[in-house]
């Protein structure tokens, strides 16, 4: 990866180091500059060599600790593995990662994925395959996922299991995992009593503010606002609005908050409020605005060094 989701691996890296009582020692501690991925890989390589895998794999539970990282907060903020996967991905493609995690099994309540390479002549290395696997697995309990078990496909029984790892030998291909875990039922949709309209607005509103990187569809929005589709649809049109646009302004306005109000990278304000690239977060922010996100945050940022 590159731009700020490198910035924040490395600084998971480091905490995970920490938290396992080692020495951080590797590629300087970074915020907007970018450390050459041969630096990275090196790092993680020699680090697999030093300390085995098993020290690999447990880096990720740093983010149990790392209550102020953005990334992990928009990731944490997924509603199961699946959703939290799907954000991931997103991720990956916003800020065009040479890597995928692709899914080759779905079902409720499980998941098998492959971690692969964009370029098949340099696959992940086994150091970056178990980076990513552990950091899932984490995520997946920072979110609650009820009775999660992981592991590698190749190893007898699960490796992660009650939120601790089981040392054993790693397979030598530690590049596709399995999740398991206890899918929750989903409720039947229902209409909403008849109430007041704008309240019920500002309730879809503070929905998506709420969470404004997720996926969100009519279905979803409707699901979680316990009524039908087809009802909210009917409902926004007669207020002679739409799905799209209370979605569209929701982001946007989420990004505005955070540029004037964080030192949040600009790309990754993108990626938090649910834009699909920089390049579509920066077109449609000056669409809103006239302004880019860029001049935006040096017209309107608070007084606080930012």
């Amino acid at each position: 990866m590159n731009d700020f989701a490198s910035e924040a691996m490395l600084r998971l890296v480091r905490a995970g180091l920490q938290r396992q009582g080692l020495a951080a020692d590797g590629p300087p501690p970074v915020r907007r500059a970018l450390v050459a991925l041969a630096d990275k890989r090196a790092w993680l390589d020699r680090l697999w060599r030093v300390h085995g895998p098993d020290v690999i794999v447990r880096l990720g539970e740093a983010v149990h600790v790392m209550d102020d990282e953005p990334l992990l907060l928009a990731l944490s903020l997924a509603r199961d593995p699946t959703d939290l996967l799907q954000r991931w991905q997103r991720l990956e493609r916003f800020v065009h990662s040479r890597h995928r995690v692709r899914v080759e099994r779905r079902e409720p309540g499980l998941l098998r994925v492959h971690h692969v390479s964009l370029d098949p002549r340099q696959p992940p290395t086994a150091a970056e395959d178990l980076l990513v696997f552990g950091l899932l697995t984490a995520v997946c309990e920072r979110i609650e996922a009820p009775g999660l078990q992981a592991r590698s496909i190749g190893v007898a029984g699960w490796s992660r299991s009650q939120r601790r790892w089981r040392t054993h030998a790693w397979p030598d291909d530690v590049s596709t995992w399995e999740l398991r875990w206890q899918a929750r039922p989903t409720s039947p949709p229902c209409s909403p009593p008849p109430g007041d309209s704008d309240r019920w607005i500002k309730q879809l509103q503070a929905r998506l503010a709420a969470d404004p990187g997720r996926g969100w569809t009519v279905d979803a929005l409707a699901s979680d606002t316990a009524t039908s589709a087809r009802t909210l649809q009917r409902r926004l049109t007669r207020r002679g609005m739409s799905f799209q646009q209370l979605l569209s302004t929701a982001r946007l306005t989420g990004a505005a908050r955070l540029l004037a109000a964080s030192a949040m990278p600009t790309a990754e304000v993108g990626y938090v409020c649910g834009f699909s690239d920089q390049a579509h977060f920066t077109r449609q922010f000056k669409q809103h605005t006239a302004m880019t996100p860029a001049v935006y945050r040096g017209a309107f940022a608070v007084s606080a060094g930012l």
